[in-house]
């Protein structure tokens, strides 16, 4: 009868067991030098492929922000954005032409519920402050239209101002994502 542990030894010993990759007749010296030139070849090759694939968003300046679709807070979410935006040292721009990047962007803010200090007002909105949810997604395309980066963020119910706090979270990880090293 086999349980989990059998079958876990038996597939590790599969996988670690050399003679399937290197056939009894090849001597143990002719199959370590078979071994140290594929990591060799792994080695040379691996930094001209890190060397193409640079980060696309380094040495971006000047961002063009598109209309937010029409839903409730949109409006105060690109604006805040935009601010978010100015405050990384970015130029916002009129116009696509003008542009490094083009952003594309959605976000919705709503009233979730309300919080009362009093425990019998209930769930009326006269009795107690709004909770407030929402998300912002953006995407920074080039010119040609292809994404170059995006992101989505949600907030849980301790935010003050949401509009400011997802157009922040999306700035954080937008300045993660220009830092010029390649994390591998």
């Amino acid at each position: 009868m086999c349980n989990g542990n059998d079958t876990y030894i038996a597939k590790v010993d599969g996988m670690m067991n050399l003679n399937r990759v290197f056939p009894m007749w090849m001597p143990e010296r002719l199959s370590r030098i078979a071994l140290l030139a594929v990591a060799t070849c792994v080695c040379t090759v691996t930094p001209s492929i890190s060397a193409q694939a640079a980060n696309p968003l380094v040495g971006i300046k000047k961002v063009f922000v598109e209309a937010f679709p029409a839903k409730t807070g949109s409006d105060k979410l690109r604006d805040e954005f935009i601010s978010q935006m100015r405050k990384l040292s970015f130029t916002i721009v009129p116009t696509e032409a003008e542009a490094d990047v083009i952003v594309a962007g959605s976000g919705e803010t709503w009233i979730k519920g309300y919080r009362s200090l009093n425990p019998r007002s209930g769930r009326s909105p006269s009795n107690g402050e709004p909770v407030y949810a929402g998300y912002l997604s953006i995407e920074l395309k080039d010119p040609k239209g292809d994404t170059l980066w995006s992101y989505l963020v949600t907030l849980g119910p301790d935010s003050e101002n949401i509009s400011k706090d997802l157009s922040k979270q999306i700035a954080r990880h937008l300045t993660e994502a220009l830092k010029p090293d390649l994390k591998q």
